[in-house]
């Protein structure tokens, strides 16, 4: 075996840097592999997150989006107070928890509902 000047065999010097390409795009690629499980894991949380935290609020979120698809058609949105009172009264009937974030999650269901079924 012939050494050359930097102390390595020649065939060793090609087996070492193809050895280091293999590294570097195994680690780019657990890298990508990585944020795209983020990415997904947190557009998944987001999306749950939209129409309420709590089973309580997603209820209410439904309970709300049906009865603004049920509007009659000649209707306009209500106001926010309206939608307030609305959103105690089903509280009343079938909420549970807080009300607060109750009436918030309804309000934007029977909201979200009502632009569905009334085009503007």
């Amino acid at each position: 075996m012939v050494l050359i000047a930097s102390g390595f065999s020649p065939g060793l010097d090609e087996a070492s840097s193809y050895g280091q390409t293999i590294q570097a795009c195994a680690f780019f690629c657990d890298d990508g592999v990585a944020a795209f499980v983020v990415c997904g894991v947190t557009a998944f949380y987001t999306h749950r997150a939209a129409h309420g935290r709590t089973a309580e609020e997603r209820a209410a979120y439904a309970i709300a989006e049906r009865a603004g698809e049920q509007a009659p058609r000649d209707t306009k949105l209500p106001t926010v107070a309206e939608l307030n009172m609305m959103a105690q009264k089903h509280f009343k009937q079938e909420g549970t928890g807080n009300q607060q974030a109750w009436d918030l999650a309804f309000e934007n269901g029977y909201t979200d509902g009502f632009k569905k079924t009334h085009p503007q």
